[in-house]
């Protein structure tokens, strides 16, 4: 049989092994634990007839020290009857009755109508948690406690139970799908929480004009043209740099909040493309200015503006390519963002059905099957 771990990977597709993270392999092993306590208690809850099919069962106790199930449910407790009952079967064993602790006094007393005796054997529970037995426990009268496994093991070698193994000690087998469930559900979810979007962040620089240039058009009075137009043109660089709206779908990310996430990755997206729009027509206001420069008779700078006018279109093509890269990103983060969470809903609401399916029929339902027959 596949290992938990590849079951787990099977149904929520997410690449669990020793190098991942969010989940790693042992918040797996947690998650599968956890499994298997919710699934036990949620069945004996539901279904109280089916206790034993989580049952586990303790050594023979020979001494009154007590023994500690670690606050597991108890099912039953028996007592030998002055023999072994190890190798007598289960002919030298009696049940014992649970009483209080209040009692464990009257239990000892010959006088007492509550005295238990080998045959009428009596167990309470203390304030640490164990098990104790009256008459007290010794050699042929020792006593052995039947509760409800808490710690989760595997069925070959009861073995704390881990990510690679595949089977499940004191619980039955056709409800260990249930566990794997419950591990991707978790997953899952540890995967969403981690999840973020990258700030935007623009590497390329914005060139700057040589000097010659920038002497000839402040003189040529077209300064106030040309710093408006590498103001603008600065501008929406930064506001796409910061880009607000890259932190906020961060924060519906770990928000878990699919219909705010999709909606901020589209405004984000959107507000890279208005900046890439907006740089294309501050650079088309440059090269206007660019041309007035030119007819002013300045010939002899032709070059100089040739060349920075080169760099200008390379920075723009720059700025496109970084802002294509990282709506690329918003993409593919959206979409995986919106399969987890798809894929989070379907495995809850086979979780919770398979409980629905278990649950006793309400007083409704059994009139309306009464009546049907």
């Amino acid at each position: 049989m596949a290992t938990f771990e590849a079951q787990v990977n099977g149904i929520t597709n997410l690449g669990i092994d020793g190098t991942s993270t969010d989940p790693g392999q042992s918040e797996l092993t947690q998650f599968l634990k956890d499994g298997v306590i919710d699934v036990t208690n949620k069945i004996v809850a539901l279904r109280p007839q089916d206790i034993e099919n989580f049952q586990r069962e303790s050594a023979t106790i020979d001494s009154n020290s007590g023994l500690d199930v670690g606050g597991a449910k108890i099912i039953s407790v028996i007592r030998e009857a002055g023999a072994d009952g190890s190798s007598d079967g289960s002919t030298a064993w009696e049940p014992c009755g649970k009483i209080s602790a209040s009692m464990q006094s009257k239990v000892v007393n010959v006088d007492s109508l509550h005295y238990a005796s080998q045959y009428h054997p009596k167990y309470i529970i203390d304030d640490n948690g164990k098990v104790n037995v009256y008459p007290v426990a010794s050699a042929n009268n020792g006593y052995k406690v039947f509760f409800v496994n808490n710690v989760p093991t595997d069925e070959t070698n009861e073995i704390a139970l881990v990510y690679s193994h595949s089977d499940i000690k004191w619980f039955p087998n056709d409800k260990v799908y249930l566990v794997v469930i419950y591990a991707g559900i978790k997953s899952l979810q540890a995967s969403l929480a981690s999840a973020s979007i990258s700030t935007f962040s623009l590497t390329a620089g914005l060139p700057v004009p040589p000097d010659s240039i920038t002497d000839t058009i402040t003189s040529l009075s077209l300064a106030g043209e040309f710093d408006d137009a590498m103001a603008k043109a600065k501008a929406l660089i930064d506001d796409a740099g910061s880009l607000s709206q890259g932190q906020d779908a961060e924060y519906w990310l770990n928000d878990e909040d699919p219909e705010m996430v999709a909606s901020t990755v589209q405004v984000a997206s959107q507000e890279l493309q208005r900046a890439n729009l907006g740089l294309q027509d501050a650079l088309q206001t440059f090269n206007t200015d660019m041309q007035k420069f030119q007819a002013s008779g300045t010939g002899k700078f032709s070059a100089e503006v040739a060349a920075y006018q080169a760099e200008l279109v390379e920075y723009q093509a720059e700025v496109a390519a970084e802002i294509q890269t990282y709506q690329q990103e918003l993409a593919e983060k959206s979409a995986e963002y919106q399969w987890k969470t798809a894929r989070l809903q379907d495995l809850k609401q086979e979780y919770n059905q398979a409980f629905a399916i278990m649950a006793p029929p309400k007083p409704q339902q059994q009139q309306a099957r009464q009546r049907a027959r």
